[in-house]
C-alpha cells in the first residue's frame, strides 16, 4: 500500500566492524568491464590453439566481480565454471549454470545472455574470453565459429484450472494458494526466474499485529504517535465502530503493561486514510488481507525476524525472512510447496503476448517460449495478470507522468528488475481494461547511485542522517518518498549520503543488511568507512568541518528530539552518531513503483474492471499490475484471490 505517514521506529544495536580501504576497481558500473586474469596453474605444450592448462579470470557483474575458472586440453575447451560471484540468486542461476557449460557443448563463444540476467551473462562471457586468451585461443573466432538452432514454429495447446501471467510475488503467491485449494495452475514468466522484484527488495512484509514476540519494545515517542493519530482518526469520517475499536485495543494494550510495540490492522488503515478515512471500508478489508497473509506464512512455518520500520513507513511492522537475502526466502517456501505436491507448472521465459477472448470473456492467453513455441493456454476459470508495474519503461513512465520533471532525453533509473515493462497493462488495454492512478509514480530515494538497487545500502533507514555532496544537511529524514526525491532532486548530482555509526550501520560481520560483501562495497567506491566523521569526510570529497559540523549539529537535535533545522519529530537512543567506525553510502532516487494500473473489484477477488466499472469476465489483475498495492505485500492478494475463487 502507498503512499503512508510517517511515524516512529526503533533498532538494535548492530555488531561494530572497521573495514580496510583497498584500491579501487576501475570501471564499475552497470557497464562489463573485464579484470587481469591469473596465471594458469598448469600448463603444457600447444594444442590445437590452446596450451593446455586451468586458468581463471573475472569481470564486473551487477554486484561484484565474477570469477571463471576454465581448463583447457587435447585441443579443446575442457572445463568451465564459476568460482566466485556475489549476484542474486534465482535471477543469476540459469546464467552460472547453462552458459559455461553451453560454452564447454559447443565449443563457442558465441553463448546468447540469458534473459533477465543480461549483466551476469555477459560478465561470465567476458571473463571466458580472457580465459581463452590466455590459454592462446583465438577468441575472435570463437565468437562467431557456433549458430543456435532455429526458433521453433510449433504450436502447443495446453489446459489448466487457473492460469497465471507473472511469476512475481503475486504471482507465485496466487499460484500456490490456488493449487493447496485442488487447482491445477500454469504460470507463464517472461524472464529467467520466479520472483520478479521480490529477489531485488528489502523483502519487506507489512504485516499488521504480527506476533508479540517479533515486534520491537515500544518508544515513548510510539505511544504519543498512537495517541496523536487517535486524535487525528476522531476529525476524520472515519466509521464510529472502527474507532471505538482502535480506543479499546490502545486502552486494553496500556492496561496490559505490554512492552512491546501496540499495532492494530485498524491503525494501519487510519494512517493510509489520514485525513478522510473515505471508503474506509474496502480500504481496511485490504489491510485486514494483510494480516490472514502473514499469519497464514507464520501458521505455515515460515520464520521472520523482529519487525521494523522502513524508509518513508517508519511505524515498525514490517516483517523481513529470517532467512535468505532480501525476499528469497518466500520464492524457497513457494519452490517447496510445489515440491511437496501443490500442481502448478511454472513455465521460465515464456511471456504472455495476448490474452484470449470468447464472447467478452478472457479465457486464456497466449505465450511463447524461448525457442519460439507458442503456447496457447486456456483456462476454466480465467487469467491472472501479475506481471509487475512499469517502473522499467521510461516511455510508459513519461507517457503517464504528472509529477517529475523529466527531461526527454533523461534517463529514468529504476531499482526494478527485468521485465517490468507494463505488459499485463497493455493487454489488459486491449480487451477494454479501465485504468487509474498512473501518474502516481513513486521513486525510491535510497538507491545505488551505481546500480540504482537496494541491496547495497548500509545504515537504518530511520536512525541515520543524510547530507549532500557539500557534506549539509538538507531534509528531514524521515518524510515520505515522494517528498524526498522531490530534496534529492534539488541537490548537486541528485545525490546524496546516508551517514551512519557502527549502531546504526546494520551490519552484520562481514555483511550488510541484505548479504552483500562490505569490502567489495569499499572497493568499487559504493561504501566509505573511517574512524572519524573528518576522515569519512575527505573520503566522500566535502569539507570535513562542514561535515563535522552537521553531524555535532545532527546530534543535538537527535538527543533532544526536536528539530527547529527540518521539523523532524522521529528519533530513537540510537539517531545520534557518534560511534566509531563512521559510514557514508551514497545514495540517489531510482524509479522504484508505480501505484496505477488496471481497476479491479478489491471486494470481488481483483476481477479486472472497465472504464464504466462493469466486470470484464474471466480476467483478474494483481500486484503492480493493478491499480493499488505494491511490495511483496501483493502476495496478500494471492491468498485472498485463491480463497474467492475456490473458498477457504
Amino acid at each position: 500500500m502507498e503512499p503512508k505517514p510517517a511515524s516512529a521506529s526503533s533498532h538494535a544495536p548492530m555488531s561494530r566492524r572497521t573495514f580496510v580501504k583497498t584500491a579501487t576497481i576501475a570501471g564499475v558500473s552497470i557497464a562489463v568491464m573485464g579484470l587481469a586474469g591469473c596465471a594458469p596453474a598448469a600448463k603444457s605444450d600447444q594444442q590445437a590453439g590452446y596450451a593446455a592448462g586451468t586458468y581463471t579470470a573475472a569481470a564486473q557483474g551487477k554486484f561484484a566481480p565474477i570469477t571463471v575458472e576454465m581448463t583447457f586440453e587435447d585441443g579443446s575447451i575442457a572445463s568451465a565454471r564459476v568460482v566466485k560471484h556475489e549476484e542474486t540468486e534465482y535471477i543469476s542461476d540459469r546464467a552460472i549454470e547453462e552458459i559455461p557449460a553451453n560454452i564447454v557443448e559447443h565449443q563457442t563463444l558465441n553463448i546468447d545472455t540469458v534473459t533477465g540476467s543480461t549483466l551476469t551473462s555477459m560478465a561470465i562471457l567476458t571473463a571466458a574470453e580472457d580465459c581463452v586468451k590466455q590459454a592462446g585461443g583465438d577468441a575472435k573466432a570463437l565468437k562467431s565459429n557456433y549458430e543456435p538452432p532455429a526458433k521453433s514454429t510449433e504450436v502447443v495447446d495446453l489446459e489448466a484450472d487457473v492460469v497465471v501471467a507473472g511469476a512475481g510475488a503475486s504471482g507465485m503467491a496466487a499460484a500456490v494458494c490456488c493449487a493447496q485449494r485442488g487447482a491445477k495452475v500454469i504460470v507463464v514468466e517472461k524472464s529467467c526466474n520466479i520472483g520478479g522484484n521480490g529477489l531485488v527488495c528489502g523483502g519487506y512484509l507489512e504485516y499488521p499485529e504480527a506476533p508479540v514476540e517479533l515486534r520491537p519494545d515500544m518508544t515513548e515517542a510510539q505511544k504519543a504517535e498512537v495517541d496523536s493519530k487517535i486524535a487525528a482518526a476522531e476529525q476524520s469520517s472515519i466509521p464510529a465502530s472502527y474507532l471505538d475499536e482502535l480506543k479499546r485495543q490502545w486502552a486494553d494494550w496500556q492496561a496490559s503493561g505490554e512492552t512491546k510495540c501496540f499495532d492494530s490492522a485498524i491503525l494501519e488503515s487510519v494512517e493510509y486514510n489520514l485525513p478522510d478515512c473515505e471508503d474506509f471500508d474496502n480500504s481496511h478489508q485490504v489491510t485486514a488481507r494483510e494480516k490472514d497473509f502473514g499469519d497464514w506464512l507464520v501458521d505455515s512455518g515460515f520464520k521472520f525476524k523482529e519487525t521494523v520500520g522502513i524508509v518513508g513507513y517508519p511505524w515498525p511492522r514490517w516483517a523481513v525472512p529470517a532467512e535468505g537475502r532480501c525476499g528469497q526466502s518466500y520464492f524457497q517456501f513457494y519452490d517447496k510447496a510445489i515440491e511437496n505436491g501443490c500442481d502448478v507448472q511454472v513455465m521460465l521465459t515464456t511471456p504472455a503476448t495476448e490474452l484470449i477472448t470468447e464472447n467478452n470473456t478472457v479465457v486464456g492467453l497466449v505465450a511463447v517460449g524461448e525457442d519460439g513455441t507458442t503456447y496457447n493456454i486456456r483456462s476454466k476459470n480465467g487469467v491472472v495478470l501479475a506481471t509487475g508495474g512499469f517502473s522499467g519503461n521510461p516511455d510508459m513512465l513519461r507517457e503517464y507522468n504528472q509529477i517529475w520533471n523529466w527531461s526527454d532525453t533523461q534517463a529514468i533509473p529504476t531499482t526494478n528488475c527485468y521485465g517490468h515493462d507494463g505488459d499485463g497493462i497493455t493487454m489488459g488495454l486491449s480487451v477494454g481494461c479501465g485504468l487509474a492512478l498512473m501518474h502516481l509514480q513513486m521513486p525510491f530515494p535510497f538507491a545505488d547511485c551505481q546500480n540504482a538497487t537496494d541491496e547495497t545500502t548500509v545504515g537504518d533507514d530511520i536512525d541515520c542522517v543524510i547530507v549532500n555532496k557539500e557534506g549539509k544537511r538538507f531534509m528531514n529524514e524521515v518524510l515520505d518518498r515522494y517528498t524526498m526525491t522531490e530534496n534529492i532532486m534539488a541537490q548537486p548530482d541528485q545525490m546524496m549520503f546516508m551517514i551512519s555509526d557502527a549502531d546504526t550501520s546494520r551490519v552484520e560481520g562481514d555483511k550488510n543488511r541484505y548479504g552483500r560483501d562490505m569490502q567489495n562495497l569499499i572497493d568499487q567506491k559504493q561504501l566509505y568507512v573511517a574512524d572519524t566523521i573528518e576522515d569519512l569526510a575527505q573520503q566522500i570529497g566535502c569539507d570535513p568541518t562542514t561535515l563535522k559540523e552537521t553531524i555535532d549539529r545532527y546530534n543535538e537535535i537527535a538527543r533532544t528530539g526536536e528539530d527547529p533545522d527540518f521539523g523532524r519529530t522521529v528519533f530513537s537512543e540510537l539517531s545520534p552518531i557518534e560511534n566509531a567506525p563512521f559510514y557514508a553510502s551514497p545514495r540517489t532516487w531510482a524509479m522504484h513503483i508505480t501505484t496505477g494500473g488496471i481497476t479491479t473489484d478489491v471486494v470481488g477477488g481483483y476481477r479486472a474492471l472497465r472504464e464504466d466499472g462493469t466486470v470484464i469476465e474471466g480476467l483478474r489483475a494483481l500486484g503492480e499490475c493493478a491499480c493499488g498495492m505494491a511490495g511483496v505485500a501483493v502476495m496478500s492478494q494471492g491468498l485472498a484471490l485463491a480463497k474467492d475463487m475456490f473458498g477457504e
